[in-house]
């Protein structure tokens, strides 16, 4: 994959330059889209000459409210949920 061309799947956003630092911005358009924002962890893939960035997601919580479910809990649940189907 050539820097100046969009793979299969994506399309390009400008560019990045790597600054004095060994920081890069990522082209707000992008960050605006998939609404990243400061805090954002990603992990740093080394594919052959390339690097691809993986936004890590935060883990799930459980919650629980306390006790055991009703039965009468999830009795509506199929429409909102599932459509109606």
């Amino acid at each position: 994959m050539s820097s100046n061309s969009p793979d299969e799947s994506g399309e390009t956003y400008g560019t990045a330059e790597l600054n004095h630092r060994g920081r890069l911005t990522i082209p707000k358009s992008l960050r605006d889209e998939l609404q990243l924002d400061d805090g954002t962890t990603f992990e740093v893939v080394r594919e052959g000459g390339d690097i691809r960035l993986v936004r890590q997601l935060p883990d799930l919580e459980t919650l629980t409210r306390g006790g055991e479910w009703g039965d009468e809990t999830f009795r509506d649940a199929g429409e909102g949920t599932f459509g109606g189907r």
